[in-house]
């Protein structure tokens, strides 16, 4: 009896027990939450293969993947294979002992059909282990800074580059050692990750070993990742399996490991995300490893995972997922990341990284990455220019770039000595000490400068020069009737909301090292590139721009690397004025640039000195894709001579209400508010030549800079430029120019030019006597002279998307 009351007692507690673990779980999950999410997740499979590791392999359909459940991707077009051969490189591994891991477990049991992808089922049980939410699997857990004290400060991991911090914080939940390089744009990366199966402590600890492609603020960065990692949290077990991630704001609210949200977009069939990897590597015995490479496409802006000793291609994380990362990545990493609750405090996790050996415990015992690569606007792989090293805890996790002998790859010491070296004299060079900072709220950073130590004065003839603090005489305004208009004028550049320059100073936006090392070489930084024009051949006299001017003929030659829509004057000018309007258009390659502009040229040939300004979109400059105001000047076609804004020294600055290289806003939008901004360039009695911007006296490019522009110029032009090295060829840049619409679309869609005037001997501002449109590629960008616009004022059309149908 007694047995049977205690048997009683014993099947009464498991059944109260199991009812409290049940009730946890509930108040955790709600179970229609669950359903619903296995149901998002979830898709119909063609095929299905059972794993011996206890995994399900579900063949989905191509084109019904998770991916388009992705509010961006629900019209999307899927791109089957990347538009360019994804980089491969021969390297010599006869003298190595590891081998490539060459199969998931999976893979034993079957393999996918074409036209289907293979996706690692969600089961329930996964999303049991969800933590609060089921809208939190799969996700990295937001990253928490520590606590800006003194102790921490000590341990986060900085570099100085005259005033400019690459500064990587440490956070309180998870522990990183890695390989970094930073400063160029990257558009790709790779790695040789050597495979392990480390311990993993608690149940919600992870551990994984691999490469990040990272740009955008350091507290709300952009990311693509791939590696393998150990994650019982979310895969159930403790096996190493491969992995992708990816987040768009530091992994606070987007993106996710795998396909376990909407985003990937996976194209082929030989790799499961999420799948489990095999054979490990071994203490002492064979190494095994995995070829990770990420790479954007330069034609789509696609960023595609590729892996395995067959460059096998797995899909891509589409471009509108990102903003940052549209264009290229700042920051590489290679590594290992530990995340547990447990790092940084005592007692600390047990959850190894690696193999659970010390980095310098070398190869065969400590986990490695080799044939480190980066890819570059050449779309080659290349070994980074500098890299550096970094650990949160080097008595927890270390890493170490080890060298063994002589090498073609450069050492750490090394390079960053010659960054130090070279960076620093041009910081300092352009970099002048700042009586106030102003941080804007889009990142620049904005020095007031004492007037008399502003860079202008660097240049040789210069070096004497006597601030003219005004314009010899009142530049002239036009008075324009603008009643039936309904652009406004744009008065606003976004560091002024965050403060102003005192008397006695102006605003000069700092220059950084990532910005010079953007620039194809120091000397080159802040430079148009040289215009290339076309062999002087009958082809190419037959492809030559002609405009008549009063029965002559004014020939200009197209560039190889460079097309405008332009509409010009011919005489003998004084000054030029012009509302732009204002726009955002898309830049296709990290090198392309795109302008809506004024020029004032000494002659119409490629031989020419100039002065212009406007607007543009520059990433390769300005490392962003914001719309900036710039001016430029050249006194040999861009050879040698001049610069944007204050990159070189030239433009002398007067006014401290605008900053050359400043961004503007706001944009105008497509059939709403259109935005212009006045651009003025006028020629006083002294020869200089003053810049406005709207009544704004911004400063001027002194005479002494010129030969034949000292007196007057020749030629005027209003107009677009996009330059790009895929522009007048197969495939052709998709960088817009203008709003991205053609001409004919007019008022509201396309980019206006309106209230040109030029000024001549009479110091009055005059509407030009006679102007002609010219394209170098009507059916890429094109022009639309209305000789009454909205105002009756006549106004000029120009722009276009680049590449479509009729431009290849």
């Amino acid at each position: 009896m007694a047995k049977r009351v205690s048997l009683l007692f014993l099947a009464m507690a498991v059944y109260i027990l199991s009812g409290v673990a049940d009730g946890k779980a509930k108040a955790r999950v709600n179970p229609s939450g669950i359903d619903r999410k296995l149901k998002l997740l979830k898709k119909p499979a063609v095929k299905s293969i059972k794993s011996e590791d206890g995994d399900i392999i579900d063949c989905i359909d191509i084109h019904k993947q998770p991916a388009f459940d992705h509010p961006a991707l629900r019209n999307h077009k899927i791109q089957m294979r990347p538009s360019f051969d994804l980089p491969t490189e021969k390297i010599d591994t006869r003298n190595e002992s590891s081998q490539p891991v060459i199969f998931q477990t999976w893979q034993k049991s079957g393999s996918c059909p074409k036209g289907t992808v293979p996706i690692r089922r969600i089961r329930k049980q996964d999303l049991l282990r969800a933590a609060s939410s089921v809208e939190q699997l799969g996700t990295k857990p937001p990253k928490f800074p520590s606590a800006s004290n003194k102790t921490e400060t000590k341990n986060s991991l900085s570099t100085d580059f005259n005033s400019t911090k690459l500064q990587i914080l440490q956070t309180i939940n998870r522990s990183t050692a890695f390989l970094v390089t930073v400063g160029y744009n990257y558009l790709g990366a790779q790695g040789d990750i050597n495979v392990w199966n480390p311990k993993v402590d608690l149940p919600d600890d992870y551990t994984t070993a691999q490469i990040w492609l990272k740009s955008g603020p350091g507290d709300n960065f952009e990311s693509v990742e791939a590696g393998w990692v150990v994650n019982p949290k979310l895969y159930g077990d403790r096996k190493t399996r491969l992995f992708a991630y990816w987040t768009k704001d530091s992994y606070k609210t987007t993106g996710c490991f795998d396909l376990t949200c909407s985003g990937f977009v996976q194209t082929g069939t030989q790799v499961a995300l999420g799948a489990a990897l095999y054979p490990w590597s071994s203490s002492g015995g064979p190494q095994y490893q995995v070829t990770f490479g990420i790479f954007l496409d330069p034609k789509t802006g696609n960023w595609w995972l590729k892996s395995g000793p067959n460059n096998i291609v797995i899909g891509y994380w589409p471009k509108n997922l990102f903003g940052y990362l549209s264009h290229s990545a700042t920051m590489v990493q290679w590594g290992g990341e530990v995340y547990s609750q447990n790092v940084k405090k005592s007692p600390h996790t047990w959850t190894q990284m690696g193999s659970g050996s010390f980095a310098e415990f070398l190869e065969t015992s400590a986990c490695f990455i080799k044939h480190v690569r980066i890819m570059d606007n050449s779309l080659q792989l290349k070994y980074p220019q500098w890299v550096g090293t970094g650990a949160d805890e080097e008595n927890c996790y270390t890493a170490h770039n080890y060298v063994q002998g002589y090498t073609v790859e450069p050492t750490l010491e090394g390079n960053l000595l010659q960054l130090l070296e070279f960076d620093y004299q041009k910081l300092k060079l352009l970099n002048k000490p700042a009586v106030k900072t102003i941080k804007s709220e889009d990142g620049d950073i904005i020095d007031c400068v004492d007037i008399y130590k502003q860079p202008a004065f660097d240049h040789p003839v210069l070096w004497n020069h006597k601030i003219q603090a005004r314009p010899s005489f009142d530049l002239p305004i036009g008075k324009l009737d603008t009643r039936n208009e309904s652009s406004q004028t744009m008065i606003l550049q976004t560091w002024q909301k965050s403060g102003s320059c005192p008397k006695g100073t102006v605003p000069i936006r700092r220059i950084r090292r990532q910005d010079l090392l953007r620039a194809a070489s120091l000397e080159e930084f802040g430079r148009k590139p040289p215009v290339t024009p076309y062999a002087s051949n009958k082809a190419d006299r037959k492809s030559s721009l002609f405009a008549p001017f009063n029965s002559s003929k004014l020939q200009a030659k197209p560039a190889v690397n460079r097309v405008t829509a332009v509409v010009s004057t011919v005489n003998n000018y004084t000054g030029g004025q012009a509302d732009i309007n204002l726009w955002n258009p898309k830049v296709d390659l990290p090198d392309d640039y795109t302008t809506a502009q004024m020029w004032l040229k000494s002659s119409p040939g490629d031989d020419f000195e100039s002065i212009e300004s406007g607007w543009m979109v520059n990433p390769s400059l300005y490392g962003d894709i914001l719309t900036r105001l710039f001016v430029h000047w050249t006194k040999d076609s861009y050879k040698t001579t001049g610069c944007f804004d204050l990159t070189c020294s030239g433009f002398v600055q007067t006014g401290s209400q605008v900053a050359l290289g400043a961004s503007l806003e706001p944009y105008s939008d497509v059939l709403g508010t259109q935005i212009h901004v006045t651009f003025s360039t006028f020629q006083d009695y002294s020869g200089h030549w003053w810049l406005k911007i709207g009544d704004n006296v911004v400063g001027y490019w002194p005479v002494t800079l010129f030969d034949r522009l000292n007196q007057s110029a020749l030629l005027v032009e209003w107009g677009g430029e996009v330059y790009s090295k895929n522009v007048k060829k197969t495939p052709h840049t998709n960088t817009e120019m203008g709003s991205g619409s053609f001409a004919q679309t007019r008022y509201g869609s396309a980019c206006f030019i309106n209230n040109l005037r030029i000024q001549d001997a009479s110091l009055q501002l005059k509407f030009p006597e006679s102007l002609q449109p010219l394209a170098d590629q009507n059916n890429c960008y094109n022009t639309f002279y209305d000789d009454k616009g909205p105002s009756g004022e006549p106004i000029f059309y120009f722009g276009g998307p680049g590449e479509n149908p009729r431009c290849r």
